[in-house]
């Protein structure tokens, strides 16, 4: 029986902000710079809580985890725990376009609800930081991204912290295990898969500092990663990264033509079921990631593959009909193991 869909997790393209509930953002206990607030969505079904969204399949050429080290070399976070951040790349997509489109409605509601969050009588003292950022590709094309935090915990005795998102791979219902910034790195690289997340809302914030900035921040309950050997990039062109993670060893049969491209990859995917839990609410850090460059162009690698075939293929021929015509008999091959008997010379006699 197939499982039914779980009516509190929300796609991007369906939400309505309208069913989200602000209040005003007070003292936490967890929290020594923030002022915070938990929203709350009303579902479909009735039930008021977290506001959990679903994103769409991506492409991941572009963004990720901020860098470990400057240009120089020089370390840039003093824990790896302090990387446990995504910049998620907006692409071309409809559905991207849609999330895009959300993301703009969240930040006006956020906007037009200002004095609510802030308070009145501090409202003109505060700015709101925007949840999409905006940056500009090599030829100056504008590029959207938001920000998200893995999940991580609290360990005690200054133990370093540990993601506990849930990562699956598709087409095993069962988590791995990642761990550490490290960990997920050592595993995936950058433009060889597609992945698509489980986001919650997790809470409101304004700095206690006067002037300061306001916001909402986002948590990745669960992502799910698809490993692709044909992925393109944000302007079309075919990563092959992957072609040689399998083998490639059966391109002998005709059937090889058929399309082995998006249309045949797998798209059944995990059950993700969603534990409510205590959130904590940390201070948001800032954004150190730099621009990433996108993946260099691959079509002509694409044609130098399919020509390399084409070549072969003669060359096999060729040689299926060299091998006919000099196949020895077996008189032949008789003839050419029988030994050469020498006569004895006068010096060797003696």
């Amino acid at each position: 029986m197939a499982s039914k869909k779980n009516q509190n997790i929300v796609s991007y393209e369906d939400v309505d902000f309208s069913q989200l509930m602000i209040e005003e953002v007070k003292e936490n206990e967890y929290s020594k710079y923030q002022l915070l607030s938990l929203p709350k969505f009303k579902y479909s079904n009735g039930v008021m809580g977290m506001l959990y969204l679903k994103t769409p399949m991506m492409n991941y050429t572009i963004g990720g985890f901020p860098p470990a080290k400057d240009k120089e070399g020089n370390e840039l976070f003093k824990d790896e725990s302090e990387r446990a951040k995504w910049r998620c790349y907006l692409g071309n997509t409809p559905e991207e376009k849609k999330m895009y489109e959300k993301m703009v409605e969240l930040q006006d509601k956020l906007i037009k609800e200002k004095s609510l969050i802030v308070g009145k009588k501090d409202e003109k003292k505060f700015e709101l930081e925007n949840i999409i950022g905006e940056t500009s590709d090599k030829e100056g094309n504008p590029m959207y991204y938001i920000r998200y935090n893995f999940r991580t915990n609290n360990p005690p005795n200054n133990a370093p912290k540990e993601i506990t998102t849930s990562f699956f791979v598709t087409g095993n219902p069962d988590p791995i295990s990642i761990k550490s910034v490290s960990e997920f790195e050592s595993k995936f690289r950058r433009g060889t898969f597609r992945y698509r997340m489980i986001i919650s809302l997790n809470k409101v914030w304004r700095q206690k500092k006067l002037p300061g900035k306001y916001g909402a921040s986002f948590k990745i309950e669960q992502m799910q990663i698809e490993q692709r050997d044909d992925i393109p990039d944000m302007n079309g062109n075919i990563n092959m990264k992957n072609l040689f993670l399998k083998s490639q060893f059966d391109d002998d049969d005709e059937e090889d033509t058929k399309d082995t491209g998006v249309n045949n990859i797998t798209t059944k995917t995990s059950k993700m079921l969603i534990k409510e839990d205590i959130e904590s609410a940390d201070a948001d850090d800032e954004d150190n990631a730099d621009d990433d460059d996108e993946d260099e162009d691959t079509k002509k690698l694409v044609t130098k593959m399919a020509e390399k075939k084409k070549v072969m293929q003669e060359i096999e021929d060729d040689d299926e009909e060299e091998e006919d015509e000099i196949k020895p008999t077996k008189k032949s091959v008789a003839a050419k193991a029988k030994p050469v008997r020498r006569k004895a010379t006068a010096s060797s006699s003696s």
